[in-house]
């Protein structure tokens, strides 16, 4: 089944609308109409252009020694991340544009953020095996498993982008929960990219360097940078400030080991470890990192 780009486009282009409405009606009550109608339609446009930049310019650095061209752009050579970080950038933008601290702005810009991820994640339903793990024998169910090809020949795949749009949207969700939060848009950001770290290991395509996933080394970063600056604004002296960025590192060892074990480079009494294994055990691992998150940031609300 070929890739269906206007599929893609329209959905991601619905959900962005979608989001920028929202972004309007939430900025009306802070700032006036007429300021909300101008940073939500200049995040709109900045939003595009700085997105599609951003993400077609991490990709090619990312993939460097390959020497793609930068204007020649393809959705498959595209950083997912890259293009966050140009949305996020060109609403901090906007905000400054219409009087807003860039904090302020992000605040209030997190849930639909999330939103927006989630419908880009959605959308890869229509990119064929873009979005997709490993391939299954037998057919689950949507959105378990997603059918490529016809009926007399259709492979089965794990339904990869289904899960990322999921979590997506359970961060959209905590934003909302969070709502009168000092770093509300911190936390949401964290959970989008903490459960990536997981779903880009699933991913059958994505930006790598030989069993390094680009995607999800940025994720990791990111959520590991948080603990440390909670560390940091806490009581940097106590030991116990330190155990959350340290859980993180923990974690981190213990993914890289998971990727080995997964790969088969480290057998378990001469045998390949299931999949299912390795991912419940990462999972877990996230699970304790979210904990370690939820415990840091307790501490500098004291």
């Amino acid at each position: 089944m070929e890739a269906n780009l206007t599929g893609f486009l329209i959905f991601t282009g619905c959900g962005a609308l979608l989001c920028i409405l929202w972004f309007f009606l939430a900025l009306r009550k802070k700032t006036g109409s007429g300021k909300a109608a101008l940073i939500s339609s200049l995040s709109l446009a900045l939003g595009v252009l700085l997105g599609v930049a951003c993400a077609r310019t991490v990709y090619v650095l990312c993939m460097l020694q390959y020497r793609y061209p930068l204007l020649d752009i393809s959705y498959d050579q595209l950083s997912y991340y890259g293009g966050m970080a140009g949305v996020i950038l060109a609403v901090c933008i906007a905000g400054k544009a219409g009087g807003l601290k860039v904090r302020e702005t992000l605040n209030v810009f997190a849930p639909m953020g999330a939103l927006l991820a989630a419908a880009v994640r959605f959308a890869e339903y229509f990119l064929s095996e873009f979005g997709v793990g490993d391939w299954m024998e037998e057919e689950i169910f949507f959105p378990v498993t997603v059918r490529i090809g016809d009926e007399e020949f259709a492979d089965f795949y794990l339904a990869v982008f289904m899960l990322e749009g999921l979590f997506a949207v359970i961060a959209m969700i905590l934003a909302l929960v969070h709502r009168d939060e000092k770093y509300r848009w911190v936390r949401t950001l964290f959970y989008l990219c903490l459960p990536q770290v997981l779903c880009e290991s699933l991913r059958m395509n994505s930006i790598a360097w030989r069993f390094v996933r680009a995607e999800m080394l940025f994720c990791f970063l990111w959520c590991e940078g948080v603990l440390v600056w909670y560390a940091f604004m806490g009581d940097r002296k106590k030991f116990s400030s330190w155990v959350p960025p340290l859980t993180g590192l923990l974690v981190c060892g213990l993914v890289i080991v998971l990727e080995f074990v997964k790969d088969g480079k480290i057998l378990i009494g001469g045998e390949m470890v299931p999949h299912w294994i390795v991912y419940a055990v990462m999972a877990l691992g996230l699970a304790a990192m979210a904990f370690a998150e939820h415990k840091g940031y307790k501490r500098i609300q004291k």
